[in-house]
């Protein structure tokens, strides 16, 4: 029932796979939408990608917002996802040369130091990616070098996965680029508010509350977009 605020508009706000979903919310008095695609990565697994024009006149960017699937028990589950994604990206236009294209992602898959860093992340199965190998298996990135994005952080979860995790522990949520140039970035609801950890949210919905990031990125032709996950 959720209803943004006046000017802004969205793309996935309503549930596309089963009871999750992917939402997109930009302001409609700076960006205009030439294109749109909404639909899932996995079961239960939504995306939303959008492709933005300047109101005023300039370069677009492409926009994609996704919720992976786990990797520990299934793991052709990266692979599949990305291919999916990578698809809807391709029909956007994202893989011209010229395009700019930012993922707000929860992507369900660390790097590998910061696998490396906790004992049963390391060996838990699950596919680890850094930021440039995730791009690249998207059709974005072509370079040795790491691509512009926010810094890694634990975001995820307030419920522990396993006896012996902890609290947010884990680092899969992200924002990455494959153009322009980090200006800034910061965590957002850290500490996270009572209610979002409380356990009777997480015994009546099941929430797996995430903090998360917000992320500024200078844009060739001197732009500025901010964005958050």
């Amino acid at each position: 029932d959720y209803e943004p605020p006046a000017g802004w508009e969205s793309i996935g706000l309503a549930q596309t796979c089963g009871h999750d979903w992917a939402t997109l919310f930009y302001d409609a008095r700076r960006w205009k939408v030439s294109a749109w695609s909404t639909g899932c990565l996995a079961p239960g697994r939504s995306f939303a990608a959008g492709v933005f024009a300047p109101a005023g006149g300039g370069v677009a960017l492409t926009v994609a917002s996704a919720h992976f699937p786990q990797t520990q028990h299934n793991a052709s589950a990266y692979a599949e996802a990305t291919a999916t994604l990578r698809a809807v990206l391709a029909r956007l236009g994202a893989h011209k040369p010229e395009a700019a294209t930012v993922l707000l992602a929860d992507t369900n898959t660390e790097s590998p130091q910061a696998a490396a860093s906790t004992a049963w992340h390391n060996s838990s199965g699950g596919v680890n990616k850094t930021n440039a190998a995730l791009l690249s298996d998207l059709g974005l990135w072509a370079s040795p070098d790491e691509p512009p994005a926010a810094p890694l952080f634990k975001g995820c979860c307030c419920t522990p996965f396993f006896a012996g995790d902890t609290p947010f522990s884990w680092e899969g949520d992200r924002i990455v680029a494959n153009a322009g140039s980090p200006a800034s970035s910061r965590v957002l609801f850290d500490p996270p508010p009572a209610w979002a950890c409380s356990e009777e949210l997480r015994n009546a919905t099941g929430s797996e509350f995430h903090k998360g990031v917000a992320f500024d990125l200078v844009l060739p032709a001197a732009r500025s977009v901010s964005v958050a996950s």
